[in-house]
């Protein structure tokens, strides 16, 4: 997606999609959906323990948003994570 012409902000956070954890042994491990500011939209973030994943986009719409966060959750409950 190209940069809107002048927006020169750095990135935000703006919200957390959702949290959702995975027991492994004694330990359970975190994922976190976060929302961030992005030219022309938000970029959708999952992080997981911390670290970034490749799983990171960016959508134009306040629907799209809503979709992408669901879609996401449910592929993390569908493989375990509550």
């Amino acid at each position: 997606m190209p940069a809107l012409h002048g927006w020169k902000s750095p990135p935000k956070r703006l919200a957390v999609g959702f949290t959702m954890t995975k027991p492994e042994g004694l330990h359970a491990h975190v994922a976190v959906c976060e929302v961030w500011t992005a030219p022309g939209g938000w970029e959708l973030r999952l992080i997981m323990d911390g670290h970034g994943m490749p799983m990171a986009t960016v959508v134009r719409s306040i629907d799209e948003m809503r979709a992408l966060v669901g879609a996401w959750r449910v592929a993390l409950l569908e493989a375990g994570w509550s």
